[in-house]
């Protein structure tokens, strides 16, 4: 029954299409829109079965139309009429069925044909009807094919721009999995890249505990001091382990040959741009950023690249807060053997007194106005690293409150390549 109900629905659509339709060759033998509605559905949905709509159809647009030829108070040939329109849509429904539903194969050359077959046929055969198979002319045959294949083109022509749109939407969707696949690898492997880093404070601290054992030890500091600066060092050598065991667990399912893999500048800040408006999107901010791309070149560590670029955006969206005329500007250029990127907003713009201070750790003129929190301070201090470790670059940060804040970073283009020097 919920096979059924569906192939019901769609048979009293094709019988409402038949009502849009104009009289040809002889009074009641109409040319109407039900077959391309018809063709349609059965193509979009292969587990309607032809026949079985075709016969839903048929007993409900001939009473359609017969209701219609009553109410118009026209009775002449009303059974003949009905009767004729029957046959049209079960023989459709047959023709259809065997030419293209049963198939084991089909293309959309198949569907063609054998539209135009079973609706040609399918008005031959009504049509013989209602002439009573007299004064039947081969033109008359001859203009029913054509109507057959204009309404089979029609079907096919909407077929088509159907399947280019699922495509565009399914080419959308790929691009979106593959801009929130890199975004969330490049932050991956630039939180893989800093454990690593902490991984050497984490063994200094272990054997700083280690050695404070060793000199109480000698000094003959209580039993009690010496066993937790043992313990310390045990805790922390226990920590190790499990961060080591983290690392190699993000770095088994992130690593690979993704390093090595060269990526343009222009798609790599393509992504970047999606992202970040889609986050201004997202929150209902009222920014307008602008990407500005001179010249062009392959980054070879680019998600390390897109993590120092997306950091120094975000920072400017959060000093846009509540600003009027909001404005970042994002310029790239490859310049005197340079990789130059340029961040600038008009935001509040950061003191100068606090300049060189902005790259250490633990160091933020950010807070939370509702909790008083004050921000980690990491953000810029892991560009900086970035910059200066993985490219060999260098950064500079120019600042006021009335024009805001440009930040520029500066790797070599061989370095950037991943070429080494």
């Amino acid at each position: 029954m919920k096979k059924l109900r569906p192939m019901v629905i769609a048979a009293v659509c094709v019988s409402l299409a038949s009502q849009i339709n104009f009289d040809i060759f002889v009074p009641g033998f109409m040319i109407s829109l039900a077959p391309i509605i018809f063709t349609l559905m059965l193509y979009i949905n292969r587990d309607f079965n032809p026949i079985i709509v075709s016969f839903f159809a048929g007993i409900m647009s001939p009473l359609y139309r017969g209701l219609i030829i009553y109410l118009s108070g026209t009775f002449d040939n009303v059974l003949e009429i009905i009767y004729a329109d029957m046959l049209f849509y079960f023989s459709f429904g047959i023709f259809f069925y065997f030419l293209y539903w049963n198939r084991p194969k089909t293309t959309i050359t198949n569907f063609f044909a054998a539209t135009v077959i079973s609706d040609s046929f399918a008005n031959m055969i009504e049509v013989s009807v209602m002439l009573r198979f007299t004064n039947i002319k081969y033109e008359i045959f001859q203009t029913l094919i054509i109507i057959a294949f204009i309404r089979a083109t029609i079907s096919v022509c909407i077929i088509l721009l159907l399947n280019y749109y699922k495509f565009l939407l399914r080419r959308q969707e790929h691009e979106e999995r593959y801009r929130e696949l890199v975004m969330i690898t490049s932050n991956v492997k630039s939180e893989i890249y800093f454990m690593n880093k902490n991984n050497i404070h984490i063994e200094n601290v272990m054997k700083k505990a280690y050695l404070l054992y060793k000199e109480l030890s000698k000094e003959g500091y209580p039993v009690n001091l010496k066993e937790m600066s043992l313990d310390v060092a045990k805790d922390v050598h226990e920590i190790k382990k499990g961060y080591i065991n983290i690392i190699k667990g993000l770095e088994g399912q992130f690593d690979g040959h993704t390093d090595d893999t060269q990526m343009n500048i222009r798609d790599l800040m393509s992504i970047m741009n999606d992202d970040v408006k889609e986050y201004i999107r997202g929150n209902k901010l009222k920014i307008f950023v602008d990407f500005a791309i001179a010249g062009n070149f392959n980054v070879a560590n680019h998600y390390y690249l897109l993590t120092v670029i997306r950091n120094l955006i975000y920072n400017s969206i959060e000093a846009l807060e509540n600003r009027k005329n909001a404005h970042i500007f994002v310029k790239i250029q490859n310049k005197n053997g340079e990789c130059i990127f340029t961040v600038s907003d008009n935001g509040i713009g950061i003191k100068e007194k606090d300049i060189p201070y902005i790259f250490n750790p633990g160091f933020s003129t950010k807070f939370n106005k509702e909790t008083g929190d004050i921000c980690r301070g990491i953000g810029m201090t892991h560009v900086k690293d970035i910059v200066n470790e993985v490219f060999g670059g260098t950064i500079e940060v120019k600042s006021d409150a009335l024009s805001g804040t440009e930040i520029t970073v500066k790797i070599d283009e061989k370095r950037m390549a991943g070429i080494s020097q």
